[in-house]
């Protein structure tokens, strides 16, 4: 089975994926270990606890871990904003070091758009690119318009400026 991971493809040689939700139930192993194979080492899930449970991913993080996959749990509401400024920035900036350290991340939310395209684009202002530029090559590498709220693009535009003047 081939994995939907939709990578940012004006990155290279850093390499950054956008996606849906892995495939639940008994696909769920097999769906990991294609995104392990397809050269990914963190997946980062944006979903809510109870979210996740209801998806059937309730064991993402055991399964990644057998995979030889970092799995780190940031959870968004759905279509909303992330809770804390700070926290957020804690996650981009890791997330921009390994990144920068060569590990191939992942993101995913329920479509792997609002919530996804969100902290995706907050990484890619920490790399140095501006929110438009960064949302443009998320739209591409997705296919898709990112986000999908306009709270969600106001926000990331917010954060950016923020990061810029400190």
């Amino acid at each position: 089975m081939m994995p939907d991971l939709y990578w940012v493809s004006d990155l290279s040689p850093l390499r950054l994926a956008l996606a849906p939700r892995p495939r639940a139930g008994e696909w769920l192993e097999d769906e990991l270990a294609g995104w392990r194979r397809a050269g990914v080492d963190t997946v980062v899930s944006l979903l809510e606890p109870d979210e996740a449970r209801g998806l059937g991913l309730a064991d993402e993080e055991r399964i990644c871990r057998a995979c030889d996959i970092d799995y780190l749990s940031f959870p968004i509401p759905d279509r909303q904003t992330p809770p804390s400024v700070d926290e957020t920035r804690r996650l981009v900036a890791e997330l921009a070091t390994r990144l920068r350290c060569g590990r191939a991340i992942v993101l995913h939310c329920r479509a792997g758009i609002g919530r996804t395209g969100l902290i995706a684009a907050c990484v890619l202002c920490e790399l140095g690119i501006g929110s438009a530029k960064a949302f443009a090559m998320l739209s591409t590498a997705r296919r898709v318009q990112v986000p999908d709220t306009q709270e969600q693009e106001t926000w990331v535009s917010e954060y950016a400026r923020r990061s810029s003047l400190k």
